[in-house]
Parts: C-alpha cells; sequence; structure tokens
C-alpha cells in the first residue's frame, strides 16, 4: 500500500483522505486533490446536545457552561462556552479538552494561593473581554501574527521562541502546579501566570496533585515526569534533547527540524508525542508518525496529531502493530495483516468522497480484513457504506474495539 506524507489533521482534509486513498490504491501513487466543494450525501449535518457528546459533569463548572446546542461542522462538533471571561468557540472535543483545562488552572490559581484576593484582583480586570477573547482563543496562531513587535522584536532574536513563551523558571514551576502549560496561547491564563510569577506567587501556592476536570475527553494527561521537565529545563534543552533522540531512532534532519521548531506544538505537546512514539517503538516505520506529525500548522492540528498517536498506542495495547503507514489517515498494520485507519474526528458522515474512496479501496484490496477505528461517532449511512464494504466500524475509539 502507498504511503502519503502528510496526516490529516484538520476536518478539511479529512473530506479529501478517501479520495487521495482511493487514487493511491488505483494509481500506485497519491496525488494531492483539491478540497472538495461537496459534503454529506442526502444527510443533515446533525445537531446534537451537550450531553449526548460529552459527560453531563463537564457541562457547568465554576467558571463557565457549556451551550446546550452543539452543531457539527466539518467533521468536528462545534462548543460554546460561555465563561467568565467571555465566549469560547471550541472546535472539538480535544479542543474543547484543552479550554476547559485552562479554565480549571484559572480556578485553581485562587483556591491554591494563600492570598486568592490577590490573584482576584489579576482576573477580574480580564473578566468578559468580549470579542477579542474569542477571536485569540479561536485563533490563537493567527491572532499572536497580527500583533504588533515593534522594537521588542530587536530583544528577542536572541532568546529561543519557546523559553520565551514559557518564560522564567519560577512561571514555569508555577505553571506546573496550576496543572497548564507555560507556553500557553490563552491571554487570561497567560497574564496570570505572568503577573503571579512576577510577585513571586509560587512560593504562596500549596502543592498538591493536579485533578483532572475531563474524565473520558483528555487526549492524554499529563504525566509527573512531563511536569518535572518542564519546571526544571527550559524549552530549548528539552526540543534539543527530543532532536537527539529522533536522529538516534532514524528520523531525517528536515522532519526533526520541523517537528522541534513548530509553532503549532507547545514543549509539553512536544513531549506528549515523544512518549506516544516511544511506546510504538516496536512497529515499523514509526517515523511516519513524526512525518504527519511534523505538518501541524496550528494548535487544532497539533491536538489532531496527539489524538492519532494515542489511538494507535491504544490499539498496539490491544494488537500489535507491525508497521505505520500514511495515506491521509493512519493506517496500521497489525500482526494477522488486518488494516487498521485511524479517524481522531468527532463525527464522521457519508460524504461522496467517502463512497468513492471506499469502492476504490476495496478494488485494490478486496480480501484485506479492514477495521475503520473512529474516535467518537458514524452517522447511520457513512456506516452502511463502510460495512457494505466488509470494513468493520469501531465507533468510541479503540477501547471499544
Amino acid at each position: 500500500m502507498p504511503k502519503m506524507n502528510g496526516i490529516i489533521k484538520s476536518a478539511r482534509e479529512l473530506a479529501t483522505f478517501l479520495s487521495v486513498f482511493g487514487a493511491a490504491c488505483v494509481c500506485g501513487c497519491a496525488t494531492t486533490p483539491k478540497a472538495p466543494a461537496s459534503r454529506s450525501q442526502g444527510e443533515v449535518a446533525p445537531i446534537f446536545r451537550a450531553d449526548q457528546v460529552i459527560p453531563p459533569q463537564l457541562i457547568r463548572g465554576s467558571n463557565y457552561r457549556i451551550a446546550e446546542r452543539v452543531p457539527v461542522e466539518e467533521y468536528s462538533y462545534v462548543f460554546t462556552v460561555k465563561s467568565d471571561f467571555g465566549d469560547i468557540i471550541a472546535r472539538g472535543r480535544d479542543m474543547l479538552d484543552l479550554r476547559l483545562r485552562e479554565l480549571q488552572s484559572i480556578e485553581s490559581a485562587k483556591k491554591l494561593s494563600k492570598d486568592p484576593h490577590a490573584v482576584n484582583g489579576i482576573l477580574d480586570p480580564l473578566k468578559d473581554t468580549g470579542k477579542g477573547f474569542v477571536l485569540i482563543l479561536t485563533e490563537p496562531l493567527e491572532s499572536l501574527k497580527r500583533a504588533p513587535r515593534g522594537f521588542k522584536r530587536m530583544v528577542n532574536q536572541y532568546v529561543d521562541p519557546a523559553d520565551r513563551r514559557a518564560g522564567s523558571p519560577e512561571r514555569r514551576k508555577l505553571a506546573t502546579e496550576l496543572d497548564c502549560d507555560p507556553e500557553t496561547t490563552n491571554p487570561v491564563l497567560k497574564k496570570l501566570l505572568d503577573d503571579m510569577a512576577v510577585q513571586q506567587f509560587g512560593g504562596s501556592l500549596i502543592t498538591r496533585a493536579a485533578i483532572s476536570i475531563v474524565p473520558g475527553l483528555s487526549v492524554l494527561p499529563t504525566t509527573a515526569e512531563i511536569k518535572d521537565t518542564i519546571a526544571n529545563s527550559p524549552p530549548s534543552v528539552i526540543n534539543d534533547e527530543i532532536d537527539k533522540e529522533l536522529e538516534a531512532a532514524g528520523v531525517e534532519k528536515s522532519i526533526r527540524s520541523r517537528f522541534c521548531k513548530s509553532v503549532a506544538f507547545t514543549t509539553m505537546q512536544r513531549l506528549q508525542v515523544m512518549e506516544e512514539f516511544r511506546a510504538l517503538k516496536d512497529a515499523k516505520a514509526r517515523t511516519a508518525l513524526l512525518e504527519g506529525t511534523a505538518e501541524a500548522r496550528t494548535q487544532a492540528e497539533a491536538l489532531g496529531a496527539i489524538r492519532e498517536g494515542k489511538m494507535l498506542v491504544d490499539i498496539q495495547k490491544r494488537r500489535p502493530i507491525l508497521r505505520l503507514e500514511y495515506v491521509g489517515l493512519p493506517l496500521a498494520v497489525l500482526d494477522d495483516g488486518t488494516h487498521a485507519v485511524v479517524c481522531p474526528y468527532d463525527y464522521v458522515n457519508n460524504t461522496h468522497e467517502l463512497i468513492e474512496g471506499v469502492t476504490a479501496y476495496r478494488s485494490s484490496n478486496p480480501n484485506v480484513s479492514t477495521v475503520f477505528v473512529s474516535a467518537d461517532q458514524v452517522s447511520p449511512a457513512a456506516r452502511k457504506t463502510l460495512e457494505s464494504a466488509n470494513i468493520a466500524v469501531v465507533e468510541g475509539g479503540p477501547s471499544n474495539w
């Protein structure tokens, strides 16, 4: 089966996957078509209630509530989070997970601090900042590019960008105590970390184990080892170590460079990817995981790459993976020859690309046992298309296989 450099990380690319996959199977080579204009074949994009797609206990927290209406756009659930600091649009469950964790970290700052009034003094002016907050949280990388740099850039050019985002050792330690990423793009959390670090709040925090507020939704909980690494080493040192490890594993320089320098990933997220990479050490061509991951351009795409890696690791725990391939989506060839296609998106509906791609795939692989593993839901019509081609469907991730 041909390999296609690059892994799907945006919903737009998912729509092109099966047409690319089909062409690759029939022609023996992969091409990159234009993004298709068509969508569901005879299906209306569903609108869910929040409690239908996430655990009910997540719908309301101390500083937010999630709007009941959850539409589907481009294969992702679209959540509206009504927070104390304005509305947040979260496209996909992984982005929702990140935003809820950030809000929990903000709340934890008040609960863990011995001086909560001082923390409130930082947060109160930032509450309900409206449109600007929505813009930054919806398009964090794009918004940062709009910011004027001026003379500050003359100073910052001599500082590693990741080190600049993460800040001082005190700020990094504070972030790990609050169970958040020191390189966060969340403007409220960033401001809180900045001010608390300057005011040396770190010594005022009561250290205790962080409590996850996203059971069953998290991409990958941050381990104690990752937190310790982030707290004790600047990102530039960590990223250099990652580069050396990948070089020893045979990952070519251009891929290593794109991955280690990508602004889509924080250093903490790179460490999460590396845990997945190590867990797949017995699979041939595991470097394909990094080939696709290095192409991430946005925060959402980075989270999608982490999700894909986690799903592959979960599959390996159940069935040995012989090798990895990429045909737009990750494809794991299992020890018995079964093809497991991993789809990290929320809701797969019956597009004409799905119909045509399944037909082309089966024409080239008529007798290959194939399983389509979806992170969450597959529409009834899409399931019918897959199952009519003898492709088994697993919804809700590998744990349900």
